[in-house]
């Protein structure tokens, strides 16, 4: 006779981190990740103006909160260059101050790899979030008439 093994019929403790999911979470978080994608390729393969790009990613920010900007900055680790580099524009383009120690804590990380962290850092510099950008004391130009 076979013995069967038990442990799919025993009860599993749940964290409190595992109860707090509930279905339109869930479903939020999926249209979130099909959004970016979206935006993603709009960025890619799209002939809109930067305005309308403004509109949408402001849109997105109004609609998901802080978990759109943390999700594009994990769109950074994507595999594809031509991808990563559309991420770095949109991040660049959104301006939200709540990135910069996501990107600088990414930049920073060194078990990613060097095109992830660059593109990271890349996109602190856009947003003149650089450590250099920060010291150096920023110039002001007169007209003279």
């Amino acid at each position: 006779m076979e013995r069967w093994d038990a442990r799919p019929l025993q009860s599993v403790e749940l964290t409190q981190e595992d109860t707090g999911w509930n279905v339109v979470e869930l479903e939020s978080r999926k249209n979130l990740h099909s959004k970016i994608h979206e935006l993603i390729d709009l960025t890619i393969n799209s002939t809109l103006s930067t305005s309308d790009f403004h509109y949408h990613l402001h849109l997105c920010q109004t609609q998901y909160g802080k978990h759109f900007t943390t999700q594009l900055v994990r769109s950074l680790q994507r595999t594809d260059a031509v991808e990563r580099e559309a991420v770095v524009w949109l991040l660049t383009q959104l301006r939200d101050p709540e990135a910069i120690p996501l990107l600088r804590k990414l930049s920073q990380q060194p078990h990613y790899s060097r095109a992830i962290r660059l593109s990271a850092a890349l996109t602190l510099a856009g947003l003149g979030a650089t450590d250099e950008m920060l010291q150096t004391p920023a110039r002001r130009f007169y007209a003279i008439s």
